[in-house]
């Protein structure tokens, strides 16, 4: 087998890292989603191995844990794997189930060095927490594309967490640039940031959620959308609840779409092997609630339906992020957002400013993104043209007249004598009212007409909604 080669990103994370270790014993390391955490948790691993350290590797989900393990044998070493049914050999790497592991405290022997996968969910007194605190001697390497807690709260340990210091890797927007990652296309409803859904444990009520975002013409809205600009390609779909993914999965077939849902009590093997088919096309859209928002690496995934809004901006960069790995002949990656989160969080590729404290509370703080007139891509704010249509942003007082002065489709016709008859005034007909939505035959010549109009954010779709209903 052919050595792996780090690529130069990489090897200055690790770099940085190793100087971090030598002044603080617990270091988070950040890369974005799709940047290679894995092939640098390999390299760290090989390279405390090769000193005689002992080393754990610990993970929250069986497909974490399987592609951790894959990893560490592609960079030489055999390791125990610590889950349920295996038996242990003493073996001086282990990949580890952060439940068995919690489980088995007293039985297993301390390591010199933990390594957090999905490291924004340690938190102390968390099932994550007791293993650090039952080896307080171990160093410990947090691996995260998002070194946040899901509801904003920091990591370090002044926000009551166990970091001490924290090292950046690349952007993702440098990721963008160079090619490491694919290019995010992002569709955003503008309307739905003015949500006035519940808070629950700092994210958004997802029965709620699945009530005002599970409407027939919401989930027609998707498959419509789906169609238009993602398809033939394959996409993941997040849903607010088990059952809102799995009537997802039956409209997209409805539709001719080979689709499925996955959830927590979908059995291992299916799951595998849906997963699987995702990255083969066998499966065109797969759904869930949350199981594959963390881990899930496909990188030939076209796109992302995002259904489930979230208050989390973590769980929004976790939830695009699936998205974004690059894959031979994929130029860009799809994110249809029908629920606003790109509006409540910005765009995958902004700058973020991570740090251990954590983030304040930004309720009411706008993104400063927009929406392209023509096609409806999110954009950055300061933007002139529209990255997927070229549209040219106009400034406010052009939009004005671009407003009142609009290009309507037609044709001159000739006018004859008969045509030049005016009728008298007796017989002059009243001039006819017409319906604000009148010539909207799609929902999107709906959204079109609400943002030309000026109408309220939210009227396309009650229109749109009332029509299935008749």
């Amino acid at each position: 087998m052919a050595p792996i080669v780090l690529r130069h990103y990489q090897q200055q994370l690790l770099t940085d890292l190793r100087a971090a270790l030598k002044v603080h014993r617990r270091v988070c390391a950040v890369m974005p989603t799709g940047a290679g955490k894995g092939q640098t948790i390999g390299a760290i691993v090989q390279g405390a191995a090769g000193k005689g350290r002992r080393v754990l590797v610990l993970a929250h989900r069986a497909e974490l844990i399987e592609q951790l393990t894959d990893t560490v044998r592609a960079w030489g070493l055999e390791p125990d794997v610590i889950a349920p049914g295996i038996r242990l050999q003493d073996r001086q790497v282990a990949v580890g189930s952060v439940q068995t592991v919690a489980r088995r405290l007293e039985q297993l022997p301390p390591p010199d060095l933990i390594i957090q996968d999905e490291a924004h969910h340690l938190v102390a007194g968390n099932v994550w927490g007791r293993i650090i605190e039952a080896w307080p001697g171990a160093h410990l390497i947090g691996k995260t594309a998002t070194p946040e807690r899901l509801d904003g709260k920091g990591l370090g340990v002044e926000a009551g967490g166990y970091f001490e210091a924290l090292v950046l890797g690349p952007s993702a927007a440098w990721l963008v640039e160079q090619g490491w990652l694919a290019r995010p296309r992002v569709f955003s409803w503008p309307g739905a940031r003015n949500s006035k859904l519940r808070r629950r444990m700092g994210d958004f009520d997802l029965e709620q959620a699945a009530r005002a975002f599970g409407d027939r013409a919401a989930i027609g809205d998707a498959v419509s959308h789906y169609r238009r600009r993602l398809h033939p390609g394959t996409a993941i779909c997040f849903c607010c609840t088990i059952e809102h993914a799995e009537q997802m999965a039956v409209a997209f077939r409805s539709a001719g779409i080979r689709a499925a849902s996955v959830s927590g009590g979908t059995p291992a093997e299916e799951r595998k092997r849906l997963i699987a088919g995702l990255g083969t096309g066998e499966v065109e859209v797969l759904s869930s609630c949350m199981i594959i928002s963390e881990g899930t690496d496909i990188p030939s995934v076209g796109g992302a339906i995002l259904m489930r809004p979230t208050a989390s901006l973590s769980l929004y960069l976790q939830m695009v992020g699936r998205a974004l790995r690059p894959a031979h002949g994929k130029q860009e990656a799809v994110i249809l957002d029908h629920v606003g989160n790109a509006h409540r969080h910005g765009l995958p590729t902004d700058e973020r400013e991570w740090n251990l404290a954590g983030r304040r509370r930004r309720e009411g703080v706008s993104i400063p993104i927009k929406d392209c007139p023509a096609c409806f891509c999110s954009c950055p704010s300061a933007a002139q043209l529209c990255p997927d249509c070229g549209h040219l942003f106009l400034t406010d007082e052009r939009d004005e007249q671009q407003r009142v002065l609009q290009q309507l489709a037609g044709e001159l016709v000739e006018v004859t004598g008969a045509a030049r008859h005016r009728p008298r005034p007796k017989h002059q007909q009243r001039p006819r009212r017409t319906h604000p939505a009148a010539g909207c035959r799609t929902f999107e010549e709906l959204l079109q007409r609400e943002q030309e109009r000026g109408y309220k954010p939210g009227w396309a779709r009650h229109v749109w909604a009332a029509r299935q209903q008749r």
